[in-house]
């Protein structure tokens, strides 16, 4: 009798220092669920507190992979968002989480020479990148007061433009032309040509044949022009959400570099494919659609792009960033939507 008293007493004591040592650590995370996948687009219910363009993660119930998606359209009791990535493994009641960051990719010096997808991954088999930050790929362009004059010009290589119609350093300029009439070409000219200078290059691929894209590739590899140029694309076999951002992201890319007083050129090919992408998903995500069914912000789409081309001032390092957007036009029809 008194070994079983003696027992109750060690339990006794036992519990009251775990007790006296207990603290209670709550975690506390919000969590939706799929309503619906179709086209891209899931439709997610429970996530109240998302922000617009918040990167978000849903996990397969199937597989148990994560795939982010992106918050576009906010409604009343569900959130409209484009999966980044393969959505045919989502399935009804996946659950959903919120990450707290707008979209964002990494950026660093070791992008040089490589070529990536619109999150910033490496496709070409030459192993990871070092980065040394992260920078959202939607911001607001640089003000009146952070900027200068353009001034110095930016040599494409071309005698006929380069005398004509010369290029800054910090400007926009279109490259507008049917199929086949070579813009890509003095794109890929200006590229090479910035080979003694200080320039670093990104081209973007949007929406373009994966063989392009790889001929792109070896004609600047060729010509030793692939050391201080990006490649990002966003080949026509990829998602609609994956094109519509690719620019952004070269944009971001590219601001990286000009916040530290260096000199960047970006080149769009091209920005016709990003527009058709866009009106893909508004259409999805039941927008109302506007002329030739693109949606009413299809122009805010490209000005707020091209309006991070700059040349900051002095006090901020003089860095530049100068973009060619390129547009391809059917039929000659360059008044075109």
């Amino acid at each position: 009798m008194a070994d079983s008293q003696l027992r109750a007493g060690e339990i006794k004591s036992v519990l009251l220092a775990e007790i006296e040592s207990f603290e209670e650590a709550l975690h506390s995370e919000e969590v939706g669920e799929v309503l619906e996948v179709k086209d891209g687009v899931a439709r997610i219910y429970g996530l109240t507190k998302a922000m617009a363009n918040e990167m978000l993660e849903i996990t397969s119930s199937e597989s148990g992979d994560t795939v982010t998606a992106l918050a576009l359209n906010l409604e009343e009791d569900n959130i409209g968002a484009v999966i980044l990535g393969e959505w045919a493994g989502l399935h009804e009641g996946d659950e959903v989480r919120r990450t707290g960051r707008v979209l964002d990719v990494p950026v660093g010096d070791g992008y040089q020479g490589r070529v990536v997808d619109s999150l910033g991954a490496p496709l070409d088999g030459a192993g990871a990148i070092e980065t040394s930050a992260r920078r959202q790929i939607d911001v607001v362009a640089p003000g009146i007061v952070k900027r200068q004059p353009v001034k110095e010009p930016l040599q494409t290589g071309i005698k006929a433009i380069d005398a004509m119609i010369p290029i800054g350093r910090g400007q926009r300029e279109l490259i507008i032309g049917d199929r086949q009439t070579g813009k890509t070409a003095v794109a890929v000219d200006a590229i090479i040509n910035q080979k003694d200078t200080d320039v670093i290059c990104i081209y973007c691929a949007v929406g373009q044949r994966a063989g392009k894209v790889a001929a792109v590739v070896e004609t600047l590899r060729h010509h030793n022009a692939m050391d201080y140029t990006i490649v990002v694309t966003a080949n026509a076999s990829d998602p609609a959400p994956m094109q519509y951002i690719a620019p952004y992201t070269a944009t971001a890319l590219a601001e990286h570099f000009m916040w530290q007083g260096k000199h960047t050129l970006v080149i769009y090919d091209d920005l016709s494919k990003q527009a058709q992408a866009y009106r893909q998903l508004s259409l999805v995500l039941r927008r109302p659609p506007g002329r030739e069914a693109y949606p009413g912000d299809v122009f805010y789409l490209h000005s707020r792009l091209l309006e991070r081309a700059a040349k900051l001032s002095d006090e901020l390092g003089g860095g530049s960033l100068t973009a060619l957007p390129i547009i391809e036009t059917q039929a000659g029809a360059v008044s075109a939507y």
